[in-house]
């Protein structure tokens, strides 16, 4: 049973559909001058023999919040392999979000990788391969080297290598058409993650087709020297990150496992055409920040960051002075010479380290919501107060936040619980688990301090793991083990039977006392003890099955039927009434909150719906969390689950020891036997990341 894989689409802005993010979306191939990868191949044999080993397709399981949880799929990219320690360097939304990496090296060796560090301002990640998953005579990983993209000119060849759309490695061929494009305000900001890619990234814009997938691969010269890093198409060209900047934020990403930079709190704008050409304007300045404490004020027109004069016009400059003022490290200092009015001015201001503009998401099924911290920006553009309290992302209208008293809401800020100050997501966690650890079942009423809208609001949430079932039993009353269909009078006619109505057997359901009594189908149930059957319509298909309802379980009745034998035949039949099967909806069920998939004991019903042979036992997958863990590893609803890692498993307590007993001995994937549509076949749920805290 295959693994279900989804593709993703990531648009970069709401302005301009044309660009597109590498990642997961093909695009038409590039009306240019780009030669096919076998021209290529035929020219650059040695070039690009050199070069691919280095590439590797990856392959990401990614979260996302929908509903009020962090939703899995399966998204492909590209990276290249840039130390022989194992460190390969991507884009920023290919590896973003995404809790499992495997990596495929250039020969289908499959290799499992992690998340090293991310740079959402310059869309680059770095991801470091688990060398110790490779065999002892693995050949040495090929590391590629870096040129110098500073050198490019329009019209130089270049080469996109690859992976699109999950399939292995590729190469397409063209030419730079700009060494250094920015986009204009009439495609928009290119936004990952809060961040404005545009400030740092003068793109190499080229025509070597890329598609789906190939994002954060190389884009290699002649030499077969990385010279960029693949990221997004602009209408039918693409665009790549230049490889000096690339290089430079992987070395940092390696060694800090993050990018450390300044920020002075001023956000500039392009220069107003009514003051004049040269520098940027500055827009705003953020309070409490470096240029606060310097007396920089809006409207300022900065000349020069550090000593160097703010070049180009309109995004150019923007960008400038954001490069020199990211460049230095907190704590540095950072002089500007700027205009107010007519009159020159300069000032220093001390940089503080500049923040993450958006916070990880994290789910908590207890609150059936989606939370993040708050970050500066966050904040401000939320118009809130404070950084303290923890954002509501998303949230499921059926889970504890959409039904409390007020329900809470999408971007909400919770503060506090029962009182308990709650000013991150680390203290929500720790609150959270004490109320609701994970063996309760029922609810536990809190109230909730929210802030919205300027205002402070109280809510009383009841958390709970699981959905509220309120199952009653049913009194068991007689059942006879056949399904039936009314005796209309034109079925009635074609089958030569002169009776007014009728129940006509069409299933005898195998081990059952009407089974024992010799019923079959074909037989039609003319009258029971003497009283007719008086079902003569398609809407009487229960008239029988009431009629059964009014004896007591145990009981014998005497059935008189008509029997087609060639000599067609009136007879009776004696059968003793059984009790009614324990329904579906009353069976014992049981929740795994972290593979995500539901299982109860098997019904009756359940074997006769999907014709389940009898001396087939297992435990029924009542419902599989769409796009969760399981669901991801091909479980589906109404999968019979035989056995869990060699043990048969019959009933939800069997399951529940033999999952537990993979999970204590550390075991990396839960293996299932399961039963579909009348064949076995193996479902693999990796255990790696759903059981991490």
């Amino acid at each position: 049973m295959n693994r279900t894989r989804f593709p993703v689409l990531v648009s970069v802005g709401t302005a301009c559909l044309a660009l597109v993010l590498a990642a997961g979306c093909s695009r038409e191939p590039a009306k240019s001058s780009a030669a096919p990868a076998g021209a290529a191949l035929t020219e650059n044999t040695e070039m690009l023999a050199k070069i691919f080993p280095s590439i590797v397709r990856i392959e990401a399981i990614r979260e996302q919040p929908r509903d009020g949880r962090l939703t899995k799929a399966w998204v492909g990219g590209s990276g290249v392999i840039v130390s022989k320690e194992g460190y390969l360097l991507t884009n920023c939304h290919v590896a973003e979000d995404a809790s499992y990496y495997r990596c495929y090296l250039y020969d289908g060796e499959m290799v499992e990788a992690v998340r090293i560090g991310q740079d959402p301002m310059t869309d680059l990640a770095v991801l470091k391969l688990d060398l110790s998953q490779r065999a002892k005579d693995a050949p040495p990983l090929q590391v590629a080297n870096f040129g110098d993209s500073d050198k490019l000119i329009p019209g130089n060849v270049v080469y996109a290598l690859g992976s699109p759309g999950f399939l292995s490695q590729s190469s397409t061929r063209g030419i730079v058409a700009n060494p250094s494009l920015t986009l204009s305000e009439n495609i928009g900001p290119m936004m990952l993650r809060g961040e404005n890619v545009g400030m740092l990234v003068h793109w190499i814009l080229h025509d070597a087709t890329i598609y789906g997938g190939n994002s954060g691969g190389p884009l290699v010269n002649s030499l077969g020297e990385v010279i960029g890093i693949n990221e997004i198409g602009v209408v039918s060209l693409s665009g790549a990150i230049p490889a000096n900047l690339a290089r430079d934020i992987a070395d940092q990403i390696i060694k800090n496992k993050r990018v450390i930079r300044g920020w002075s709190g001023i956000t500039v704008q392009e220069q107003l055409e009514s003051i004049g050409k040269t520098g940027v304007v500055v827009a705003d300045v953020a309070e409490g920040s470096p240029a606060a404490a310097a007396g920089m004020k809006a409207g300022d027109v900065i000349l020069s960051a550090g000593g160097t004069a703010i070049q180009g016009e309109k995004e150019k400059a923007v960008a400038h002075f954001y490069r020199l003022e990211t460049a230095r490290a907190p704590g540095t200092e950072l002089e500007l010479d700027f205009q107010r009015g007519t009159a020159q001015h300069s000032a220093k201001l001390k940089l503080t380290e500049r923040e993450l503009a958006q916070a990880d998401d994290k789910e908590f099924k207890a609150w059936g919501a989606v939370f993040r911290d708050l970050t500066r920006d966050l904040a401000r553009d939320a118009r809130l107060p404070e950084k303290k309290g923890v954002w509501i992302q998303n949230i499921r209208p059926g889970g504890a936040a959409g039904q409390a008293e007020p329900d809470l809401r999408v971007q909400d800020v919770l503060v506090a619980v029962n009182g308990q100050p709650v000013d991150t997501i680390a203290d929500l966690v720790a609150i959270t688990e004490k109320l609701v650890p994970e063996e309760m079942t029922g609810f536990k009423t809190v109230l909730a301090s929210i802030r919205r809208d300027g205002a402070l609001l109280n809510s009383v949430v009841e958390l709970r793991l699981t959905s509220p079932k309120n199952i009653t039993p049913q009194a068991r009353r007689a059942w006879l083990g056949v399904t039936s269909q009314p005796l209309t009078p034109k079925l009635a006619t074609q089958l030569g039977i002169k009776a007014d109505g009728g129940a006509r057997v069409t299933r005898v359901h195998p081990g059952t006392k009407a089974e024992a009594a010799g019923l079959k189908v074909g037989d039609v149930i003319l009258a029971v003890d003497g009283q007719e059957v008086n079902a003569r319509r398609q809407e009487d298909a229960d008239v029988l099955a009431r009629m059964i309802r009014q004896y007591r379980a145990g009981t014998e009745a005497k059935f008189s039927l008509w029997r087609e034998t060639g000599e067609s035949k009136k007879l009776d039949l004696a059968v003793v009434l059984e009790a009614q099967p324990t329904p579906a909806a009353e069976m014992p069920e049981w929740e795994d909150l972290k593979l995500e998939y539901e299982v109860r004991d098997m019904a009756f019903d359940d074997r006769v719906r999907l014709q389940l042979p009898v001396n087939l036992s297992g435990v029924l997958v009542s419902s599989v969390v769409s796009a969760g863990w399981s669901y991801l590893a091909g479980l589906r609803s109404d999968d019979l689950i035989l056995e869990i890692d060699g043990a048969k498993v019959a009933t939800i307590a069997e399951l529940q020891r033999a999952r537990n007993a993979v999970v204590s001995a550390g075991k990396t994937h839960l293996v299932m036997l399961v039963y579909r549509r009348g064949e076995t076949g193996f479902i693999e749920i990796s255990l790696k990341q759903p059981l991490k805290p």
